[in-house]
């Protein structure tokens, strides 16, 4: 006889089983415990029984909460649903049992399984998607010693975020914070300190530049110049970017050619030649390996393909300088996170030609939005998820060490230069004109001075 199960086979006990779960029902032992106790207590009848059903009715209600409107009775559903079940010796389903030990962080959940021998996390991750759609949720799982661990998020996702809004709630703890948008875990931050360099890649017109504007405006409103420089490489015309190089944290104009792009990288590549050696000596000293004099250093390259794979002709000088610039690059990628100097490279063409793979290993952080092939997706983000984004402006993906999908803030240009403006005012601003190896000396005006006469 072949091996064979049914979860319908009956068996003599089940009429003994039934009943054992009627009397074990909470509601029943409230329903006959509460009249002793009122009793005891020397309440009047008519109490007696109003109590008796109000303490029913509410262990009754808990009892289906826990069972069956829960997060975890509906996740456990879901598994049994996917087929992530066991079965025992006489062929029935063995369900996932919840362990009590669940932890609430707003609307997101976290909860510890035991699941039934045979189903791994390998399992659980194939079903991933599935899960997820049932629920209304995303998910994140591991393994702990003894149990599986799934992580609950809860929020929804917005169509728009505000950057108002998003930007006055509440901060989490860092010292150099980027707000990215708002996700199934709730608002979404990024510390520099933490991940020094970003990819931001995606089709025009999906929110890159919209994005870089709302980080940029955010940084230098949050920071004084002497805490922050920019070093700016627009090379799709400067137009984005060309109002930021009016700040007094901008050490020269925005570069908008592959020459200008090249002398800007090199001098951001002295400093960083210069910021090591000193941090050698301080070592060699036993002094601190972090001068408080440093500045954070924030390179943006709007659109990397033009350094990187951009077609120059016959023109040599041209091509000489979009190689040294390339390599200038990936040098800051590799050694700028120990002294301060952080990178953001974006790019409407995510391919291996454009982002090489020296640079793409030393980006820290990826913000990925709606790309057209799943090709592109896999070199932003290892997986095909940019590919299967809604088509809806803002909607991206970031990936450090969770992936979390968001709707990015959302800051017009008129919203970025009113704030900028009411922040660093338009009378006397005039842009530090002193080398790169100057940033340390603190050569930008007195923020007193940078305000608006009027």
């Amino acid at each position: 006889m072949g091996a064979w199960y049914t979860t319908e086979r009956r068996e003599w006990w089940d009429p003994v089983r039934i009943l054992l779960s009627v009397v074990r029902q909470p509601a029943d032992w409230a329903f006959l415990v509460t009249p002793y106790v009122t009793g005891a207590l020397g309440w009047p009848e008519g109490i007696t029984e109003v109590a008796t059903g109000v303490v029913t009715v509410f262990v009754l209600a808990m009892t289906m909460h826990r069972r069956h409107w829960s997060v975890a009775a509906k996740m456990r559903r879901a598994m049994a649903e996917s087929g992530l079940v066991g079965r025992d010796g006489r062929g029935r389903v063995v369900l996932p049992r919840a362990r009590l030990s669940t932890q609430w962080v707003g609307r997101n959940v976290t909860l510890r399984w035991r699941m039934p021998p045979g189903v791994t996390l390998a399992d659980v991750l194939v079903r991933q998607s599935s899960l997820e759609a049932r629920c209304d949720c995303a998910l994140r799982c591991w393994e702990e010693p003894g149990s599986l661990v799934m992580e609950v998020l809860r929020h929804q996702i917005p169509d728009e975020v505000p950057y108002r809004a998003f930007y006055s709630g509440p901060r989490p703890h860092g010292r150099c914070l980027v707000g990215l948008g708002r996700g199934r875990r709730g608002a979404l931050w990024v510390d520099l300190d933490s991940c020094p360099h970003l990819l931001v890649g995606g089709m025009t017109g999906q929110g890159k530049s919209v994005f870089l504007r709302q980080a940029l405006t955010f940084l230098c409103c949050d920071h004084s110049p002497e805490r922050l420089r920019l070093a700016l490489i627009d090379l799709k015309g400067g137009v984005e970017l060309a109002y930021f190089g009016l700040l007094p944290h901008a050490l020269y104009p925005v570069a908008d050619t592959v020459a200008a792009a090249e002398e800007t990288l090199s001098r951001v590549r002295e400093e960083l030649d210069r910021r090591l050696s000193e941090v050698r000596h301080a070592v060699e000293a036993g002094e601190s390996a972090a001068p408080a004099t440093w500045p954070r250093i924030l390179v943006v390259v709007d659109e990397v393909a033009e350094l990187t794979v951009r077609d120059l002709g016959d023109d040599r000088a041209a091509r000489a300088a979009q190689q040294a610039a390339t390599g200038r690059l990936c040098e800051i990628a590799r050694l700028g996170r120990s002294v301060d100097i952080h990178l953001v490279c974006c790019t409407q063409r995510p391919d291996a030609e454009a982002v090489p793979g020296q640079l793409k290993a030393n980006l820290d952080g990826t913000v990925a939005f709606r790309v057209r092939a799943a090709l592109n997706s896999f070199i932003l983000l290892d997986s095909d998820r940019a590919s299967l984004l809604p088509p809806h402006p803002g909607r991206a993906i970031f990936a450090h060490e969770t992936v979390e999908e968001l709707q990015a803030v959302d800051c017009s240009v008129e919203e970025s230069r009113e704030l900028l403006l009411g922040r660093w005012g338009s009378g006397r601003v005039r842009p530090t004109t002193g080398p790169v190896s100057q940033w340390w000396e603190n050569t930008c005006p007195p923020a007193d001075e940078l305000s608006d006469p009027s």
